[in-house]
């Protein structure tokens, strides 16, 4: 049974915040009001981890929601740049669009095949 983590202090969330802000180890440990070594052990504990693991995804996944919120408008800029007068934006602009249009592809192959993959693993 896995158990529930625990609430965790406010050292370690401090120094988890600044984790999130890419501090160095010294910059942590001094917002944090502790020793380095004290850092590197927290970094190592299961509990301290999982905090810090679901802070990333959470911030993740909000800027995902985000981009693809936006995704619409920012594809519309892109096809009103192709019509643009200046020839430099128009290749641009078509070269990215070629360049996602490819990567997207690229994506929905890679996907495709995984969901083969797990679906013969789930069979065996």
């Amino acid at each position: 049974m896995i158990k529930k983590a625990e609430k965790i202090s406010e050292k370690k969330a401090i120094a988890i915040e600044l984790l999130m802000q890419s501090s160095s180890p010294r910059e942590v440990a001094e917002g944090a009001g502790v020793s380095r070594v004290t850092i590197y052990r927290w970094l190592k504990e299961p509990d301290f981890q999982a905090e810090l693991s679901k802070r990333k995804n959470d911030l993740l996944e909000g800027a995902s929601r985000k981009l693809a919120g936006n995704l619409d408008g920012a594809i519309d800029t892109l096809i009103e740049l192709l019509s643009s007068k200046q020839p430099n934006v128009k290749r641009l602009t078509a070269g990215m669009i070629i360049d996602y249009s490819i990567k997207l592809n690229e994506m929905q192959d890679l996907e495709e095949r995984m969901k083969k993959l797990e679906n013969s693993i789930v069979k065996k």
